[in-house]
């Protein structure tokens, strides 16, 4: 048995996924961010493919699959994996949603907190002026957590988490999820919206955390943000593509937006944007209101021990044993699963 890891994010040997396959399993490791600059061999060969965030499973790719039965998504999204093509090929895609993502939750609760307490600016102005800048009322941005309001839109596993953490801080927590049932809220003890533009108006904070599809791309942008309570401050610690970074410039520029935190984005590294030429060169505007990081609010390393496991051993079930894990592509599964 083969696997590839055409986009491994870790540095040495595939250790943790040799003991999880089998120590028979041949697993070739590349560091790659396309797929054709991977050999054609190398993808007609392999029985499984452990993909984490860079390479694109499309269709072009699939016609280079002769042998492959299993392509795993190292992680929770799959926005890249061809699911439809796959399913067509009898190719089950699956995922990694059992890794502990309370990382995701905490980022969360801490980039919010971070901007609502002034953390950003009390850095910044006491770095030239330690002794001058010793003053406690200099971030206009201070404010009393418990007093917040703060809303999530999708209120999955990770959208629950992080409003039970907010709740945690004395803030009222609430979310917008249409695909939950009814009386889903009563059971968190949660204020449930069925309005996104009434949430908006009502939230202090606004986290994302949905799956990225065509429903949802873009879903944050100007006109929406436009919405949003003034002075609000907006969390994505999801996917990238949720949201339109115009929208976010122009919500803080304007001062609809208070602040903003960013750990994902539709190309990364970023794209040159306007909003990140005016982070990276310190405009006055936007110091103390903009946090952005490498798309690391998942990551520990106990965190991503578990993820590479986690994937190995769903490739292996399946190639071993038959038995499916956390497929996302069950619908659109042709023919013989073998």
């Amino acid at each position: 048995m083969k696997a590839i890891i055409p986009d491994a994010q870790f540095p040495g040997e595939a250790d943790v996924e040799l003991k999880a396959l089998g120590p028979d399993a041949e697993i070739e490791v590349h560091r790659a961010v396309r797929a054709e600059d991977i050999p054609d061999s190398s993808w007609a060969d392999c029985d499984a493919i452990l993909a984490w965030q860079d390479i694109t499973v499309d269709a072009e790719l699939v016609e280079k699959l002769d042998k492959c039965r299993i392509v795993v998504r190292c992680g929770i999204g799959y926005d890249r994996m061809g699911l439809e093509v796959c399913g067509a090929r009898g190719i089950p895609v699956c995922n990694v949603p059992t890794y502990d993502f309370t990382d995701v939750m905490s980022s969360t609760l801490a980039m919010s907190l971070a901007l609502m307490r002034g953390l950003f600016t009390y850095d910044r102005l006491l770095r030239p002026e330690f002794v001058n800048g010793w003053e406690w009322g200099v971030a206009s941005e201070m404010r009393r957590v418990r007093d917040q309001n703060f809303a999530v839109i999708g209120c999955g596993r990770i959208g629950t988490g992080v409003l039970l953490r907010a709740q945690a801080f004395g803030m009222t927590p609430a979310y917008y999820d249409p695909y939950l049932p009814i009386g889903h809220d009563n059971s968190l003890g949660f204020r449930r919206f069925h309005d996104l533009s009434e949430m908006f108006s009502w939230a202090d904070v606004v986290s994302i955390h949905t799956p990225l599809n065509d429903e949802t791309r873009n879903m944050i942008n100007r006109e929406t943000v436009a919405q949003m309570k003034l002075g609000a401050i907006f969390v994505n610690c999801a996917r990238g593509g949720l949201v339109d970074l115009d929208g976010i410039e122009w919500g803080l520029r304007e001062g609809r937006l208070a602040g903003a935190a960013l750990d994902v984005f539709p190309e990364e590294p970023p794209a040159a944007h306007p909003l990140l030429q005016a982070w990276l060169g310190e405009e006055d505007w936007l110091k103390g209101r903009l946090c952005i990081t490498p798309h690391c609010s998942f990551y520990s390393a106990a965190t991503f021990a578990e993820i590479r496991c986690g994937a190995a051993a769903t490739a292996a079930a399946y190639l071993h044993d038959g038995k499916l894990i956390n497929c996302v592509n069950q619908p659109f599964l042709k023919g013989r699963i073998t």
